[in-house]
């Protein structure tokens, strides 16, 4: 993907107009051309919006993306399918109906003049006539209604805006019932979650200076180190996060630390190892132990250096560009006493906080990740030590990432077990046999897997 950059502007009237950014950054998004979260963070920081027109991109980018599957098919009656729209068009579209559909305090008259204006600044009159006709018609003749012969997984594709063939895996996963419920959940707004860094203050410490900050701050469900927020802001700038007192990460990602069950002396290998998030949580039950943190990029292993300064362990972090799959080439057998593989993965539980995955990925880079995932775990297993854990994670909620992955790597090694996942509250739903599965419906969390291997002899 392209390097996340700042726009050009097309015309001065349009410098701090959030909705022309809006689609400006999801006409990016769509080719492939950017993060949304990161081009939101260049073009707020690039553009002098008022913080009411701040809070409306954000929520436009991100609501847009969520539904687009539904937005598309309420627009299809009223667009031609012979000519082709411009990209900008769509998605300037797209926003406008997002805001006249799921945004109930923004008059339509306001909607239909921007969007006009914006068309004929960007393209030309006939666009302008365009998008008002579009506009116009949805609003004489109200939300298109479904398909009365519309397959169930179709009717829920478009429901909940998410490839049909997602919605078929899931079925044949979970049944009906609960992939419904996963799908209700994913175009819920995100929670922030902390880890509180207890070498610098305690949780309930930290949560009582977060509530003199102002913000809403609440207990986690899954992690006695976590807190959670709905507060959606950049946190880089907050006088506590730069002082170390605590990172983001995900309450589901808090778990993996934890599951490798690390003493203060160990040695850790962490196989995939950026941004550093799990990282620098090993690093905190360490003394005299060392992590020994891998990325396959160079350039991303400043984020994790970065991490471990402000969380103040980088005495026991040390980073080393290498690809896992060669890791057998620079170290001994039998070298670490514990081994993660928090491993290359699809993403596809992140999809409520990352929207635009579920429209990127195919079942059949799945498949290809599955083999990367394989070859990840063959590589490392001769170099932890008997007795040791090696913890196997992903963000993804997919068994051929996940348990399927695994059961090919026990049938491969005898010499390994698997294990029970520990969790440090007892947390019964998402302890699925003896791997951690929680799917973003359990607790309003990303989706993630963590399964626990042993080495035997």
């Amino acid at each position: 993907m392209a390097k996340e950059g700042r726009f050009k502007l097309v015309t001065k009237s349009l410098t701090n107009n959030p909705r022309y950014w809006a689609s400006k950054i999801l006409q990016q998004v769509n080719s492939q051309a950017g993060y949304s979260n990161l081009l939101l963070n260049n073009c707020l920081k690039g553009q002098a919006f008022s913080a009411a027109d701040g809070r409306l991109l954000v929520q436009l980018v991100y609501g847009s993306l969520q539904h687009q599957l539904t937005i598309d098919y309420y627009l299809q009656k009223y667009l031609n399918p012979h000519k082709k729209l411009a990209p900008f068009l769509r998605n300037l579209l797209r926003i406008s109906v997002y805001q006249m559909y799921y945004l109930d305090r923004i008059p339509e008259r306001a909607i239909f003049y921007d969007a006009t204006q914006i068309a004929k600044e960007v393209e030309n009159p006939g666009a302008a006539k365009l998008v008002t006709a579009v506009l116009r018609n949805l609003q004489r003749h109200g939300r298109p209604q479904m398909a009365a012969d519309l397959s169930t997984s179709k009717q829920l594709s478009l429901q909940a805006s998410v490839p049909e063939w997602i919605v078929v895996q899931l079925e044949k996963q979970v049944g009906l019932e609960k992939t419904k419920s996963i799908l209700a959940s994913l175009n819920q707004a995100p929670r922030n979650s902390l880890r509180v860094n207890l070498e610098q203050t305690m949780v309930a410490s930290l949560q009582q200076e977060l509530t003199d900050q102002g913000f809403d701050v609440s207990a986690s469900s899954l992690s006695p180190i976590g807190l959670v927020t709905t507060h959606g802001g950049s946190w880089s700038q907050n006088e506590l996060f730069q002082a170390g007192k605590f990172t983001l990460q995900d309450e589901s990602s808090m778990l993996v630390a934890p599951a490798l069950q690390v003493e203060k002396d160990q040695q850790i290998l962490d196989a995939c190892a950026a941004p550093g998030g799990k990282t620098t949580h090993l690093a905190s039950y360490l003394s005299t132990g060392k992590i020994t943190a891998l990325d396959l990029h160079r350039k991303k292993l400043h984020l994790i250096e970065e991490n471990a300064q402000r969380l103040q362990v980088t005495d026991r972090i040390k980073t080393q560009a290498l690809d896992a799959r060669k890791s057998q080439e620079v170290f001994a057998a039998a070298s670490f006493d514990r081994i993660l593989v928090d491993a290359p993965c699809s993403g596809f539980g992140l999809m409520r906080r990352k929207p635009e995955i579920r429209y990127e990925k195919t079942l059949a880079d799945i498949e290809h990740l599955a083999q990367i995932q394989q070859d990840i775990l063959e590589t490392v297993a001769p170099l932890l030590k008997v007795n040791g854990l090696l913890v196997y994670s992903t963000c993804t909620i997919f068994d051929q990432e996940n348990q399927q992955v695994v059961q090919h790597f026990l049938q491969q090694h005898p010499n390994y077990a698997l294990v029970p996942v520990q969790t440090q509250f007892e947390l019964s739903k998402i302890h699925r046999n003896q791997f951690v599965k929680i799917y973003p419906d359990d607790y309003q969390t990303d989706g993630f897997f963590i399964a626990c291997l042993k080495r035997l002899r």
